[in-house]
């Protein structure tokens, strides 16, 4: 395959040159949501970027952990990731608050190309582009570049006229740049020495402010080791703004204040971007409106006179709005961008912190393993990154991160990400459930349009909630488990919260509609049962299949939800729910023990986790064995190069059965091992590339360990836990969970549990079968559950493949 590209300041290419805007994509990467050839997100979108190739140079398995953790010494250690170098294995992290953010290259500020392209995003801003809607993005946001009199850090969009600086920018040393988890802050510290020898240290922190939506800031802070002039320009760079066209731009001097508004094609939805700098007290500078030819662009900059030895601060203030939540979305984005600047970015850093603070306060504390416990801070990082309670968008597979496939919402949201929020945020978690209740209709008109009854969820949702799947991709016509996904993931709401009226009011009219389309979709077959035919499972290598058993099992679950359900709810179930789900047939061999995974299956390869979900989320009663027959009957026939995913499945499963040896362990390493990318522990899709950040693949990893080690599972009227720990880690906490209105921390230790309620009323927690009290102040301890340290017997102990 075609190794990415690398960005190195200083060293490889100067920082702000910009790179060639080719196609960054490899035909033979798979797509998750793809079968084994081209991915349909990079044939409509040239400029998808896959993930950064995995270092040829770094071993496999646990020593290659592909992150820079801090020193010992350092107070947040377990919280920050470091890199002094962008060559190699580099890939640039994403700063996001779940309504807006932005990726941010090796410079600290601004926008690149390599390794991957910076993009910059809005929740729910959606373009038509032919035949279906894609993301468009938002100008590039945290452009706050430098200059002397004789080049530029930090790229700036070509001047007016053809005027640009030289383009040798100089070079950079004494390089560094730190993600803290905790704070949601990135700072980039250099020092750069501009083509005419001129030294310059800067160090810039960006934040995309957790508690103020609509608000970011970069702040620049430069120590000139030489005397003349200086000018820093605050810049909306339209160069990636693509699908939109600008439809306003203004500026104020005054307020060195500069904005612009820009509307996506063919849905016709406003993005208004606005900021303000806020120059170095006692500082006489000259301000005016940054000229470009670049459309989409607008900004600001300042030039003033520095000396040698003293220290300048300026701070770039950005609101952004959009009409989809604002009536004048540019008077909001200004405003926004006005409020902040009267704040100050001392202050405003606080409230961010704190905001960021409150939701740490929920945490996943690995014990003895410092590198697994910043991959797992920072899996959970970038799912806050992408969502936040009141914005009702749901997820794609790259959050916040970027435009792969398209940003459209599958699968990947109610299976991967949405349980690892539902433990610890289900106020956040809410929000995905939100997004599928107001495209009900959408469903329901799909439903009537394809033959079938109730509500027909898509399996590509964007804008409106009818199908997106790129024509020619067979998904959208065959795979329809998605609805069977979204049932369960309301299911799970109700369980985890026990909110009656939300479940009567919001959840209840997806849940009969999910019923209804199920209930049309059995068809009677000669043993009095009923099949579901022409489908495909979430394997996409077989299709279109009969009785995919993953989709008969998923069918049959939501039909007995929905008949649950309504009894809570009060109404008459339909009696049709129950006998199909009792006649649905579930493909079963009894010569090997196993669940086939579809009628005539011939055991080639698959592409990712199916039979093998049956255990986990869709807990499909079966003996142990024949579950311990699925896993070794599967594991080696799923293809190694497949989604991330598959092995967080695998991992979540031993550990339920207790499989002697390190199966849980091992493949809960297969699970992030193979996948993140350095320095800033974000995942990729496959081993070799696909999409990135990919927070699917984060989401199934972060589930390994509030449900996996934890054993919980969701139940009506108790916690249901079954806690074990392998002999790889000295201890795992679970601080705040949720259930009910309790909250509650768990601590694994290798011989026994401690249950701590923190919050809420008393309640009954099953361990292994028994149930027992718990109550604020009376802690309660109980065996851990320990795999025997005996050999395993499947591919869980074989080599890894890097």
């Amino acid at each position: 395959m075609r190794k990415a590209g690398s960005r190195n300041p200083g060293y490889a290419q100067p920082l702000s040159a910009p790179s060639p805007r080719t196609p960054q994509q490899d035909p033979s990467e798979k797509g998750t949501h793809a079968p084994p050839h081209k991915d349909p997100s990079d044939q409509d979108n040239p400029t998808h970027d896959p993930a950064p190739a995995r270092s040829e140079h770094a071993p496999p398995g646990h020593e290659d952990h592909t992150t820079t953790a801090t020193e010992e010494s350092r107070p947040d250690t377990g919280w920050t990731l470091s890199t002094t170098e962008t060559d190699d294995d580099y890939a640039p992290t994403f700063l996001a608050n779940g309504y807006f953010g932005g990726r941010i290259p090796a410079a600290g500020t601004g926008y690149a190309t390599t390794p991957i392209e910076t993009q910059a995003h809005l929740a729910g801003f959606f373009a038509q582009d032919g035949p279906i809607e894609k993301y468009a993005n938002i100008p590039t946001w945290s452009t706050l570049a430098f200059s002397d009199e004789s080049g530029t850090y930090g790229r700036l969009p070509q001047a007016r006229g053809g005027e640009q600086d030289d383009p040798e920018q100089g070079a950079v040393s004494d390089y560094r740049q730190t993600l803290n988890l905790r704070a949601g802050l990135l700072t980039t510290q250099a020092t750069w020495t501009s083509p005419a020898g001129r030294r310059t240290d800067l160090t810039y922190e960006v934040l995309v402010h957790r508690a103020r939506h609509r608000v970011a800031a970069v702040q620049l802070t430069f120590t000139p080791h030489w005397s003349g002039s200086a000018r820093v320009s605050g810049v909306f760079d339209g160069t990636s703004a693509r699908l939109t066209e600008q439809s306003s731009k203004g500026y104020d001097g005054t307020a060195a204040e500069s904005y612009e508004t820009v509307t996506t094609l063919g849905t016709d939805i406003t993005a208004a971007l606005a900021s303000r700098l806020e120059l170095p007290t006692g500082v006489a500078a000259h301000v005016a409106e940054f000229e470009t030819d670049q459309v989409q662009s607008a900004g600001v900059q300042a030039t003033f006179d520095v000396k040698a030895g003293s220290t300048y601060t300026v701070t770039k203030y950005v609101g952004v709005a959009s009409s989809q939540d604002s009536d004048d979305p540019l008077s909001a984005a200004r405003a926004a961008a006005a409020a902040a600047a009267d704040t100050g970015y001392g202050d405003l850093l606080t409230e961010h912190k704190a905001a960021w603070d409150d939701l740490w306060r929920a945490d996943i504390e690995v014990l003895g393993d410092p590198v697994l416990q910043l991959q797992v801070r920072a899996s959970m990082f970038y799912l806050l990154a992408s969502t936040r309670a009141g914005v009702n968008w749901s997820l794609s597979p790259c959050g916040l991160s970027g435009d792969g496939y398209n940003g459209h919402v599958f699968w990947d949201t109610e299976t991967w990400m949405y349980p690892a929020l539902l433990a610890q945020h289900p106020d956040i978690a809410a929000g995905m459930n939100t997004y599928r209740q107001q495209r009900l209709a959408a469903a329901q008109e799909y439903a009537t349009r394809t033959g079938f009854g109730g509500a027909r969820f898509p399996w590509e949702s964007a804008l409106h909630g009818d199908e997106q799947t790129p024509p020619g991709w067979e998904m959208g016509d065959l795979e329809h488990h998605i609805t069977a996904d979204i049932a369960l993931a309301h299911w799970q709401y109700y369980l985890a919260t026990g909110d009656r009226d939300w479940l009567a009011e919001n959840a209840w009219p997806v849940l009969k509609g999910a019923a209804e389309f199920w209930a049309s979709s059995a068809v009677p077959n000669d043993a009095g049962g009923y099949d579901i035919k022409q489908v495909m499972g979430p394997d996409e290598y077989h299709f279109p299949v009969d009785n995919s058993v993953y989709t008969n099992v998923a069918a049959a679950k939501t039909l007995r939800i929905a008949t649950r359900a309504a009894k809570i709810v009060r109404v008459a179930a339909d009696p049709e729910w129950d006998r199909v789900a009792d006649g649905l047939r579930t493909p079963y061999d009894e010569d090997l023990g196993i669940h086939p995974q579809f009628d005539g299956y011939d055991g080639d390869t698959i592409k990712q986790a199916d039979v093998v979900m049956l255990q986990y989320p869709w807990e499909h009663p079966m003996p142990p064995e024949v579950a311990r027959n699925d896993l070794d009957y599967y594991v080696p026939r799923t293809d190694p190069d497949g989604p991330s995913m598959t092995d967080s499945i695998h991992s979540i499963a031993h550990a339920a059965l207790g499989t002697f040896g390190s199966a849980a362990y091992d493949f809960m390493r297969r699970s992030v091992d193979p996948f993140i990318r350095r320095p800033f522990n974000q995942f990729a899709e496959q081993r070799h590339g696909g999409a990135f950040t990919f927070t699917t693949g984060q989401g199934g990893f972060l589930q390994v360990f509030l449900y996996g080690f934890s054993g919980m599972r969701w139940r009506e009227d108790r916690l249901r836990l079954d806690p074990t720990l392998p002999p790889q880690l000295d201890g795992l906490t679970l601080r705040r969970m949720l259930w009910q209105g309790r909250e509650f921390d768990v601590e694994i230790g290798p011989e026994h549990t401690t249950f701590t309620l923190t919050g809420g009323l008393p309640t009954q927690v099953e361990v292994a079968g028994a149930t027992h009290p718990l109550r604020q102040g009376a802690p309660l301890i109980l065996p851990t559950r320990r795999p025997e340290p005996l050999p395993t017997s499947d591919l869980a102990g074989a080599s890894r493949r890097a």
